[in-house]
């Protein structure tokens, strides 16, 4: 029996279902743990996706089923683009984020985004708005002037970081505050880190 997926197809930029061809079960020591890599082929376009399943209880069997849709890793993976440095709550609301952008939801994708920016702000910062706290955090010197300018540009053309808004949301206006979103975070929380790292190891050695 050919077990169907979902998944999104980079291509054509919607979800698709259709069949898997082959794929490899990772069994972990935690059985919830597991997961199904697969490849499958979008009917369409025809172009090959690779794929990863996660296993999810059933309420009404009360048993785990595979997920009927995966997540793509190749070509263009969704969500490996969001470092693991990112502190949790931020990640989550950019991997969230990432996800509503594959379902074509995308004022929820901003609205997630803002979300995780107001975080960086709270920590960083204080508890300002988006605007001052980028302002704040160009001023501190923890971000460059060219992530200001970017951040500063996307809050007033695409009112980033709005909770409710009857300007529509397109699609290259979430793909623009997404890759802002991990831009900045990357930069304040993995870039940075490293450069204080490399810089301690040359100060030691002197």
């Amino acid at each position: 029996m050919v077990d169907n997926v979902t998944i999104h197809c980079s291509e054509c930029g919607v979800l698709i279902r259709t069949d898997e061809k082959t794929s490899f079960i990772f069994e972990s020591l935690d059985y919830d743990c597991s997961e199904k890599y697969l490849i499958s082929q979008c009917p369409s376009c025809f172009s090959v996706l690779f794929g990863r399943k996660t296993l999810t209880l059933d309420e009404v069997e009360r048993q785990f089923v595979w997920k009927t849709v995966a997540e793509r890793l190749w070509p263009d993976p969704l969500l490996s683009e969001v470092p693991s440095e990112i502190p949790a709550k931020a990640r989550q609301d950019i991997i969230e984020a990432k996800k509503c952008f594959s379902y074509e939801i995308y004022s929820a994708a901003a609205v997630l985004c803002g979300k995780a920016l107001e975080r960086l702000v709270k920590e960083k910062a204080g508890n300002h708005t988006i605007a001052r706290g980028l302002q704040e955090l160009k001023t501190n010197q923890i971000i460059d002037q060219r992530l200001f300018d970017w951040g500063d540009a996307l809050r007033k053309e695409r009112n980033i970081g709005a909770h409710a808004s009857d300007e529509e949301v397109t699609k290259d206006d979430a793909r623009d505050i997404i890759d802002f979103t991990i831009a900045i975070f990357d930069y304040v929380y993995r870039l940075s880190t490293k450069y204080e790292d490399y810089m301690a190891r040359k100060n030691k050695n002197i």
